[in-house]
């Protein structure tokens, strides 16, 4: 039960269900869960020292904001580590694979056109992490879940932010590099994939330390698609 209730709330955290600054109650999410207040109280814990949630002084427990230096730190993270992924995936894809990874991204799109934001982020975390499972790197893995962990609501202002655009350009990118078996190219479009997103938010969207007044475009460095 422990184990199942903290993989349920890593999943609503890297899909994008909470929303930064959100406040999470173990009633709440023990109502939700169909569980006593015990494995919630231990999920909750874990997800603390992971840093995917924050324990205020007043003992209360919210999805931390983020900050722009953070964000671009955690975006250049996962740029290096999944790109990584992607291009090893390239080198070991399957038919099988291939078709799955289609259905998905078809899917996310459906998604997208109904507006339905949340089935849009669940079969986008489907897609990369189908992708980064193929990859079959036991080590690389957990570090990048980790990443999505503290990303992932953050990002899932992508879709309801103002002027921001979500398309699945980059996934047919990383589709057709597989077909081609060119490693280099999935990389590459994992890279952008990431960037577009992250370009996007760091223009639009409201940080923490939204009174720096230093313009965003002096601190991405973020890997640019050749």
């Amino acid at each position: 039960m422990r184990v199942r209730v903290y993989r349920a709330l890593a999943r609503g955290l890297m899909a994008g269900m909470f929303k930064p600054g959100e406040a999470v109650t173990l009633r709440t999410l023990a109502h939700r869960l169909g569980t006593s207040a015990m494995p919630v109280r231990e999920a909750v814990s874990r997800l603390i020292a992971e840093r995917a949630l924050v324990l205020l002084p007043n003992r209360s427990v919210i999805v931390p904001r983020m900050s722009r230096t953070r964000f671009i730190e955690l975006s250049e993270t996962r740029q290096m580590l999944e790109g990584m992924m992607a291009e090893t995936a390239c080198a070991r894809a399957t038919p099988a694979l291939l078709r799955q990874l289609a259905e998905i991204n078809e899917a996310m799109k459906r998604c997208v056109s109904d507006d339905d934001f949340h089935g849009a982020l669940s079969h986008n975390m489907a897609f990369h992490f189908s992708l980064y499972r193929a990859a079959g790197k036991h080590v690389v893995l957990p570090l990048i879940e980790m990443l999505w962990l503290q990303a992932g609501p953050f990002l899932a202002l992508s879709l309801t932010t103002p002027g921001a655009r979500w398309t699945a350009r980059h996934h047919q990118s990383l589709i057709a590099a597989f077909r081609a078996s060119l490693g280099p190219s999935a990389r590459r479009a994992i890279e952008a994939d990431i960037e577009d997103t992250s370009v996007q938010l760091l223009k639009r969207a409201i940080f923490e330390d939204a009174v720096d007044t230093v313009s965003s475009d002096k601190h991405l460095m973020l890997v640019s698609p050749e």
